[in-house]
């Protein structure tokens, strides 16, 4: 190995690291949130966004959900934003159910399980890259 390949290995050894992986999630999390989440919930997660005024049903306050529950409940929040879990706040559901948006956009055309096991793989990624996200935005006390 020459000297000058040295740091693309490194480079591709750090791509791999857990921690490399941890901040792609959270940064495809901070995407998603703009683009997804923010027209509802303000891009500071407040519950002050663009469309916030036009809903039945005020949106949540994003930023104080550790202070609510003491902690921050990662499988509650990734539920509520899948769909597999049905908030009282929500009422009739009046947010998307992300899980199904980010399935149907994965699987595409696709029609063999492979496709949908990679694009229900593949939202799994999307939400837990919200929920980190969501957790780096919280108001700390």
């Amino acid at each position: 190995m020459t000297i000058r390949a040295v740091p693309i290995v490194v480079a591709l050894m750090l791509a791999a690291s857990p921690q490399a992986e941890a901040d792609l999630a959270l940064e495809q999390g901070r995407v998603d949130f703009i683009a997804l989440c923010a027209p509802c919930h303000g891009a500071n997660g407040k519950g002050d966004g663009p469309k916030a005024a036009g809903l039945s049903s005020h949106p949540s306050d994003l930023t104080r959900i550790t202070a609510r529950y003491g902690l921050f409940p990662e499988e509650k929040i990734f539920g509520a934003i899948a769909g597999l879990d049905m908030p009282e706040g929500h009422g009739t559901r009046a947010m998307p159910i992300w899980g199904d948006v980010f399935v149907t956009e994965g699987v595409g055309k696709g029609t063999t399980v492979a496709d949908a096991t990679r694009a229900s793989d593949e939202a799994s990624g999307r939400i837990a890259g919200l929920v980190r996200y969501i957790a780096s935005i919280q108001d700390m006390p």
